[in-house]
């Protein structure tokens, strides 16, 4: 593009901006459009305020792309800020596919040299112009927190979709952000109207005190690293399922007091990302700094009552020698002391913080010291200073994940009762939540490890998008949100998808009938994976095998026609091994709502594993892996209930996510209803 159709652009997007933001300067007779207010520090924003920061946007160049798909791409930004915006729309000879909507991601800062907050993944890009919408991002190359710049751009990106698709009824518009982007979204649901018409929050984070999850983590990293492997054992699929057998008091206490805070439990299948000691935690997970806000703080933790440093228990004991191997130095004393502030900053009981309730006497009230100070969190600034009380303008759809350790799942329960309180029996007509199963916080490609026992969860994301749309603008209602029950601090879900409910199939794989199989070197295992699909969440289009343990699956024979269309359908395979050791074998499934396998997007996907024990001709364990000690009637077929669906029968001892020790009391259950 020439410099002078650069500048021509500058003008374009300037005159565009005096008519939409400065009407009264064009025409007279009109009244100037109001200005957006402030109400408790948010900003409120419509679809007609002015807001004087981004006031002026300029459009800095138009180009025709060819990538991902031929579209008209505009880049620009807003004068005196340093916030940049793109708008993605159909190419000139694709304008007919545009059905009156647009989609806008939200993240609020960048990790990377090179990233841009303000262009659209090729992801993204396609998923609008393929589902009938243009794509809107907004941001900069480092921090761009709140909601106000991502409306203003989607405002203006309105006006010229107007003019390109020459439109003149409503545009309308869908946000959606994982993580600090959720904070974002989460500050646009309460505080926009007319801007958005629905909201997708991805891996949802809240305002929790002190970032408590991290924390617990982080002590869980000091007191069960040694236990970590054996703790793994137990919880992978065909372990035992008592994640406390082999510990001493100290380390059951910990182990219990982190679950109970709602770190779940299936994060054991992969320690090193749990307990902070993979690259994504190059830092560790807190700091060994003194707090600025509390300086005192570490004093009173290694010498004053009721704290515990000083504390007459075995966890106390242990921390005081853990202290003692480190070196008794102010560092190494902050550095212990920080991992468990959160006992310290317990929130009052009506807040609805139910993972603190372990904290808490008989009335209430706190049974630790409780530290004047408090810390203020990074939440308000990158929501826009939102007040987080369920107040949402437009459908609201959560996803979050089982096994997300950053952002926990019984966060997004902390939401969702904040949405009861604030609509009612409203709720129901404006919010759903869907969790995940086998995925995390990462919303990249899971690769390594991770592909083991994870799945990629973006397309419930993409087809929440698609449910959210049809929902707003045509009252198609949504699949019923996933039923769960809090327990412990633990969001447990039903095991069939038929009384799980939510959008992602579930899937049952056994050996026989057993999660753990016993084998021979060379002796082949029959395989059975049953798989259900919720009510209205379409048919199955893929069934993939890692029949070798590596976390690379590959895509099983195509099934003939019509047998994708039973909501349970069972598929078979065979596993051997020519090494003795303990092997991991798994299966994958992807379901599409409308049983397109020729779909590119919104695939829902689920897996499961089963552990296979193969032993020489002794049929001894193998030295290549430590062997799994047996449990007591874990090598044998769980009884259905008589009448009762087979595949809705749990398989592994306990109830998953409540191992032996945390029975559930029913105190803090809130079963998730709402949708």
């Amino acid at each position: 593009m020439t410099l002078s159709s650069q500048l021509r652009n500058r003008v374009v997007g300037a005159a565009a901006a005096a008519v939409l933001f400065a009407g009264s300067l064009v025409q007279p007779s009109a009244a100037a459009p109001p200005t957006c207010s402030s109400e408790g520090g948010a900003l409120q924003v419509t679809a007609d305020c002015v807001d004087p920061t981004y006031a002026s946007p300029v459009v800095d160049s138009t180009t025709d792309e060819t990538s991902p798909l031929p579209h008209r791409r505009i880049r620009g930004h807003f004068e005196g800020t340093d916030i940049q915006f793109t708008v993605y729309f159909h190419a000139e000879e694709s304008k007919s596919a545009w059905e009156g909507r647009f989609f806008q991601f939200t993240y609020p800062t960048t990790f990377a040299p090179g990233e841009d907050l303000s262009q659209a993944t090729d992801r993204a890009i396609s998923f609008a112009l393929g589902g009938g919408g243009y794509a809107v991002q907004a941001g900069n190359s480092s921090v761009s927190l709140g909601y106000a710049h991502g409306a203003a751009a989607a405002k203006f990106a309105k006006t010229l979709a107007a003019d390109y698709y020459a439109q003149e009824g409503p545009i309308h518009g869908y946000l959606y952000g994982p993580s600090g982007g959720s904070f974002q979204t989460l500050g646009a649901a309460e505080n926009t109207t007319g801007v958005w018409d629905g909201f997708v929050s991805m891996v949802q984070a809240v305002p929790q005190p002190t970032s408590y999850q991290f924390q617990a983590r982080a002590a869980g990293d000091l007191i069960l690293t040694d236990k970590a492997a054996q703790i793994q054992a137990a919880m992978l699929p065909g372990g035992s399922g008592d994640p406390f057998a082999g510990l001493d008091e100290a380390e059951s206490a910990m182990l219990e007091e982190m679950h109970r805070l709602g770190v779940p439990w299936q994060a054991w299948e992969y320690p090193d990302y749990l307990l902070g000691q993979t690259e994504q935690y190059a830092n560790g997970l807190t700091s060994s700094d003194p707090l600025r806000f509390d300086p005192t703080y570490a004093d009173d933790f290694w010498n004053a009552p009721g704290y515990l440093g000083v504390e007459d228990s075995a966890l106390g004991e242990r921390v005081r020698s853990v202290l003692a191997e480190m070196g008794d130095t102010e560092e190494n004393r902050w550095d212990i002391a920080n991992r468990f502030y959160y006992r310290y900053q317990v929130p009052p009981e009506e807040e609805g913080w139910v993972a603190f309730d372990q904290f808490r006497g008989s009335d209430g009230t706190p049974i630790h010291p409780q530290r004047v100070a408090k810390d203020s969190g990074f939440h308000g600034f990158v929501s826009g200073n939102t007040a987080f009380d369920g107040s949402i303008n437009g459908k609201f759809i959560a996803v979050s994940n089982l096994y997300d350790t950053d952002a926990l799942p019984l966060h997004t329960d902390w939401y969702r009762r904040q949405v009861e309180a604030s609509l009612g029996h409203a709720a129901a007509d404006h919010y759903r939540v869907y969790f995940n199963d086998h995925a995390d916080h990462q919303d990249a490609p899971v690769s390594g490890e991770r592909a083991k026992h994870l799945v990629d969860w973006y397309g419930m994301v993409e087809q929440a998008l698609r449910d959210i749309a049809n929902w707003a603008e045509d009252g198609v209602e949504p699949p019923a949100s996933t039923q769960y029950d809090v327990v412990n601090g633990q969001i447990v879900v039903p095991d069939g998808a038929t009384d799980r409910l939510g959008i992602q199939p579930t899937v049952s794989l056994t050996g026989g009938g057993l999660e753990r199989v016993q084998a021979k070197v060379g002796e082949p295992v029959a395989l059975t994976a049953t798989v259900q699909v919720p009510p209205g969440a379409g048919e199955i289009i893929r069934v993939e095998w890692d029949l070798d343990g590596d976390g690379d699956y590959e895509e099983a024979p195509p099934v003939p026609a019509g047998a994708w269309l039973a909501a349970r359908t069972s598929f078979e395979a065979t596993a051997s091994f020519e090494e003795a050791g303990t092997h991991f074998v798994g299966v994958r499934v992807t379901a599409e709502r409308n049983g397109d396998v020729e779909a590119q997007h919104a695939w829902v996907l689920n897996l499961d594993r089963v552990q296979i024990v193969v032993s020489g001709d002794t049929g001894e364990p193998g030295d290549t892996d430590p062997p799994v000690e047996p449990t007591p009637g874990n090598d044998l077929p769980m009884e259905p209930t008589p009448d009762a669906d087979p595949s809705a029968q749990p398989i592994r001892p306990p109830v998953p996510g409540i191992p032996p020790g945390l029975p559930s009391t029913g105190a803090d259950a809130s079963p998730g209803e709402v949708g």
